[in-house]
């Protein structure tokens, strides 16, 4: 005989099921049914069905007995023999159109199913396993996947072999009362509709006999199993390193370079800073261009011809100070020059246009595209970029190129190029058409180095031309060329001197990746409103916007440093101070007369480099 109240400690120890393991035994008509025992007809005056008071006994506890009186469900009273099966049962129609397509395929479903003899036993008693007071015919399990793996482990500790199941999902109280006891073997049953929508089953039952190989067998299973390692709950493997939200490991690392067991790079400072995160101090670099040369002993145009010497005292310059950005880049002129401008070098500033190709704009027509590979000294500007990849400084790197507005001024000369913005508009777009083709052309083959891609514009800055000018004759040239390069998952990056606070919002819709401008009192301020949709960035130190303004001073309009007097436009000299213009405007007696059109007597004005800045304090960007 089974000794319940053991079985079910070891199965509590073993396997830890959710419910109460179920004893089921079938009686026979002499059979009494014990006093202390529910009857659904004469307790609660409702019917039942055998799935029904199996799961009652599995979640309350309560020792329940069925008899033919109590029980509703024709497919239960069938199966379990407490009535004879009816025609209409046979010939396939309770299937039909339900279970099954045609009452043929029902009838095979119908006789498919075991069933008792009719009249063999008269009442189904259920009982939680540890307070039965009865010998089980069957154990009924309720249990989770891991759950029943191990009682198959179990099952077959002594035979081995496999177990077979078959499946229904329809009268699964003849699965698990009567296919137990006929076979003897234990079985794994899957869910029947009625027992899911009515008795709210949930899980897979194993129901078991309790003779042939029954559950001493499979408790002596569970015993040799679970010292052989296989146990339940089923262990995990935990022994990893978590990962977890890359913030709170950098603050990890925080933590350990702060106490000497590991340092940040110059690249991680930089990573930190795009990220909006945080590292030990504010990523630095000073823009150098040929300065670099020059701290090797070398002369600015030493530096700018000659890519082995540049190379070599770009990485001294990086050894010596170690900024954590470290730029390929030489001058702003070597761009022009392959169009055919003729540059200038001097020993004290940077290399210059002395004479430029589109001073005669039929010359446009004639200018032929570089090649970035060939022409002037584009090929050892590429040769230095692959340098500095290779060399692989632990710092961001990356190259600056001219981006096409700067280029067409420096073609065409910068007076002349603000004069044909209201003279001849067309006439710039046609020039900026073919700078704009050529930075694509250009920029791909630095892109194919695997450098960072940065465009400097010094001449798109609103100290030189208007908002207006940006929209009308650069935004649009510039969203073709990030779309380009976007297209193959390139950011790009812009630089643009002196002030650009007036057009933050149009470099935010050309959709470039970074936006790096000078410092600018006015310019912080509006970048509040703007700063979560890029990243910005001063070469000069900027503070973060968020530190020196509120949402309302972001709010507040720019004021405006042009004016339009009588549809005349008022320009300054580059290199000279906005303030210092109007005093010397103000206190000028015989100033150049103005005409209400627009036009003007202009002085002379030499300004053939695009290396400017905005007031004495500032550095050439």
């Amino acid at each position: 005989m089974l000794d319940v109240k053991t079985a079910d400690r070891e199965l509590t120890t073993y396997l830890r099921p959710q419910t109460f393991p179920v004893a089921i035994r079938m009686l026979k008509a002499d059979e009494p049914i014990p006093e202390r025992a529910r009857r659904p007809g004469r307790d609660w005056k409702k019917l039942s069905m055998s799935c029904q008071v199996i799961d009652m006994a599995r979640r309350y506890g309560w020792t329940i007995a069925l008899t033919r009186e109590d029980h509703v469900c024709s497919l239960g009273i069938t199966a379990i023999g407490f009535d004879k099966p009816l025609p209409i049962y046979n010939v396939g129609t309770l299937c039909e159109g339900m279970y099954t397509e045609t009452k043929e395929a029902g009838r095979r479903s119908e006789a498919a199913i075991d069933k008792f003899v009719p009249g063999e036993y008269a009442c189904l008693l259920v009982a939680p396993l540890d307070r039965a007071t009865f010998e089980p015919h069957v154990v009924c399990v309720y249990a989770n996947p891991a759950q029943v793996m191990r009682l198959t482990q179990a099952a077959l500790w002594k035979r081995g072999g496999r177990l077979a199941s078959s499946f229904e999902g329809r009268a699964v109280c003849a699965d698990i009362i009567v296919t137990t006891m006929q076979t003897g073997e234990p079985q794994v049953i899957l869910p029947a509709r009625a027992t899911a929508s009515s008795a709210r089953h949930r899980t897979t039952r194993w129901p078991s006999a309790s003779r042939g190989p029954g559950w001493k067998e499979i408790i002596e299973g569970l015993h040799g199993t679970h010292a052989g390692g296989i146990r339940y709950p089923i262990t995990q493997f935990m022994e990893y390193e978590a990962k977890l939200p890359p913030r709170y490991m950098e603050v990890n690392k925080l933590w350990d370079a702060e106490h000497g067991r590991t340092s940040l790079t110059n690249r991680d400072r930089v990573v930190a800073a795009y990220k909006r995160s945080f590292a030990d101090r504010v990523p630095v670099y000073p823009i150098v261009a040929s300065f670099a040369g020059t701290l090797d002993g070398q002369s600015i145009e030493e530096y700018c011809t000659n890519p082995t010497k540049a190379i070599t005292a770009m990485m001294n310059y990086y050894e010596r100070y170690q900024p954590d950005v470290v730029l390929a880049y030489n001058d702003l002129a070597k761009e022009a020059e392959a169009f055919g401008c003729r540059v200038k070098y001097s020993d004290y500033v940077v290399p210059s246009i002395e004479a430029h190709v589109l001073e005669d704009k039929s010359h446009l027509a004639k200018l032929v595209m570089p090649d970035p590979y060939k022409t002037a000294r584009l090929p050892g500007f590429l040769e230095q970029c692959a340098a500095l990849v290779k060399a692989a400084p632990p710092a961001a790197i990356g190259a600056v190129a001219v981006g096409p507005w700067t280029i067409a001024m420096l073609l065409r000369n910068p007076e002349m190029m603000l004069l044909d913005t209201f003279e001849d508009p067309q006439f710039i777009h046609d020039v900026m058409r073919l700078a704009t083709d050529f930075c694509k052309l250009w920029g791909d083959a630095i892109a194919k180095t695997k450098i960072g891609l940065s465009f400097s514009e010094p001449t798109a800055s609103i100290s030189l031309i208007s908002p207006d000018n940006y929209r009308e004759f650069i935004a649009p040239y510039h969203k073709e060329l990030v779309d380009h390069f976007k297209a193959q998952k390139v950011g790009v990056t812009v630089h643009i001197c002196g002030t650009t606070y007036p057009i933050y919002e149009d470099l935010i819709g050309c959709g470039f990746s970074t936006i790096s401008f000078d410092l600018d009192q006015q310019g912080i301020r509006s970048c509040t409103s703007t700063s979560s949709r890029a990243s910005w960035k001063s070469p000069r130190g900027a503070p973060s916007p968020s530190a020196t303004s509120t949402p309302r001073s972001s709010r507040r309009p720019p004021r405006r440093r042009w004016k339009r007097m009588c549809g005349a436009a008022w320009t300054r000299r580059p290199g000279t101070r906005a303030s210092s213009c109007r005093r010397r405007a103000r206190s000028r007696r015989d100033p150049a007369p103005r005409s209400c059109s627009g036009s003007w007597t202009r002085p002379t004005i030499t300004a053939a480099t695009t290396d400017c800045y905005e007031g004495p304090s500032t550095a050439p960007s």
